[in-house]
């Protein structure tokens, strides 16, 4: 049972560590932006708004991770079975498992990922967009500079819904569903 509570303190750290993550993305980005404007004593330096996308993309990629962590140890929870008759708490505790994966089936859980995605992609449409536009203002669209400013933008764009589209679709076929390996315990009603 010690480590069943090992595991559920586990989940928690994580998610904790998860929810820092987005605080993280902010400041690194608001820090990014105000460096790339001017707001210190130079210039402003626009083309820093282009690795925007790929700050954002590099920090829901841990995010994912942690999640991905969160469901490992919540489908090992769900389908451990002891050598014995799993009794009070570790039998609680995967019922408990049990019901959050039915939630999750229903993507009951999912506002945290769309959440992520949807700051990613906006913080990564809007800064960078404003310094794809201030080339094609000041150089034009003609430019060499413009295209390669628009191909950095369009691939970290590419590569947050990438890792996104990893996360979501691809991994959780590759986890697949957790089959019991002995019968049900009494009580838990799964």
């Amino acid at each position: 049972m010690e480590t069943f509570k090992l595991l559920k303190e586990e989940i928690g750290q994580t998610t904790k560590s998860e929810h820092d993550f987005a605080k993280w993305k902010l400041i690194v980005v608001a820090s990014l932006g105000g460096a790339a404007l001017g707001l210190g004593k130079e210039d402003p330096h626009y083309w820093l708004l282009l690795f925007i996308p790929f700050i954002c993309a590099y920090i829901d990629l841990h995010s994912y991770q942690y999640q991905n962590r969160i469901m490992v140890i919540a489908r090992f929870l769900r389908s451990y079975r002891s050598a014995g008759a799993s009794q009070g708490d570790e039998a609680a505790l995967q019922e408990y498992e049990n019901v959050c994966e039915r939630l999750r089936r229903k993507h009951f859980f999912d506002l945290g990922q769309y959440a992520n995605l949807a700051s990613s992609l906006i913080l990564s449409v809007i800064a960078p967009g404003f310094a794809v536009a201030s080339t094609w203002k000041s150089a034009g669209k003609a430019s060499v500079i413009f295209y390669v400013e628009l191909g950095v933008w369009a691939a970290g764009i590419v590569l947050i819904w990438a890792i996104w589209h990893y996360h979501r679709i691809y991994l959780p076929k590759k986890l697949g569903n957790p089959e019991p390996s002995a019968s049900k315990p009494a009580g838990t009603g799964a």
